[in-house]
């Protein structure tokens, strides 16, 4: 388990864990000071070993805790991701007669109810990744293509091979992804499993969605440049929407325009909360990711 940032968070994530059967849980610490090693330090469990390393982002603490690992079997889970009953003995028998498989649980996400202003990035989450999951079982190598990282394992062996981290891959969202590609270039397979389940604590306020909006422009056309015979080009940002949104995903592309559209799309988003207009705020927000997915393309 990477982590950053979330020592308040770490003891109830880590109790269900070490509730089940497991050698070892790994908790890596990502150059932070907030006071997760000291929280960890005090669980008294001989089979939790927290980790710090200097700051090397989430692939490469996940490195580091696969190197240190002593498991045949390793299970990656995300520092907002609530193992549920059976997680760790369920991967472990997907593993127990395959090799070079990459096995991909199920993590839905917890939605607030009632729904409040502000909430609208972990709803639009909810439903995506439910698609996604769909698209996994009607596509079973999409799992892997497309993987998401909260809560997935594999032979520590293929992982050490393949390497969690790509030291040409510098881009903050959808590293997962690229590892996922490079597992597929190496030969393993992938297989989505919904039974093996834990929930999604997803918390993204306005400011952080645009940010990772941003972040997944520029991912999006790292990725189709780094994998071209796998990913094809990539589709445009104005790809299924009216002709108003074409429009401003179009005028978004120059730097004073672009400014001006996402600022104006935050202010509708932020009051269409307010006035408890889910479906405002919800069609306001996927404008502003395209916007800013455009922008982020465009500066990476």
């Amino acid at each position: 388990m990477p982590t950053y940032n979330r020592a308040s968070k770490l003891e109830g994530l880590v109790r269900p864990l070490l509730a089940q059967s497991l050698l070892e849980l790994i908790v890596v610490v990502d150059g932070c000071d907030d006071g997760s090693i000291q929280r960890l330090e005090a669980i008294a469990d001989p089979r939790l070993r927290p980790m710090w390393i200097e700051n090397s982002g989430e692939m490469g603490a996940r490195q580091a805790g696969a190197e240190a690992a002593g498991g045949d079997v390793l299970l990656f889970v995300d520092d907002d991701v609530l193992a549920g009953d059976g997680l760790v003995s369920g991967h472990a028998r997907r593993h127990a007669d395959r090799e070079r498989l990459v096995v991909v649980g199920y993590m839905p996400v917890r939605v607030p109810a009632p729904r409040r202003p502000g909430d609208f990035a972990t709803w639009m989450y909810a439903r995506e990744y439910e698609r996604h999951c769909e698209l996994c079982e009607r596509e079973p190598g999409r799992a892997v293509t497309h993987l998401w990282g909260g809560n997935f394992s594999m032979r520590r062996g293929d992982c050490l091979e393949v390497g969690l981290r790509n030291p040409r891959y510098r881009e903050r969202y959808h590293p997962d992804r690229e590892f996922g590609l490079r597992c597929v270039r190496a030969g393993l397979d992938g297989v989505f499993d919904r039974s093996l389940r834990a929930e999604h604590l997803h918390e993204r306020r306005l400011e952080a969605f645009v940010r990772d909006a941003r972040s997944q422009g520029a991912a999006r056309m790292i990725l189709h440049g780094m994998y071209p015979d796998m990913l094809g080009p990539p589709d445009s940002f104005e790809a299924g929407l009216p002709a108003p949104g074409r429009l401003l995903v179009r005028l978004s592309a120059g730097r004073g325009a672009g400014t001006l559209v996402s600022r104006a799309l935050r202010a509708l988003v932020a009051a269409a909360g307010r006035a408890h207009w889910w479906w405002g705020e919800d069609v306001a927000a996927r404008l502003l990711r395209r916007v800013e997915q455009k922008r982020g393309a465009l500066r990476r």
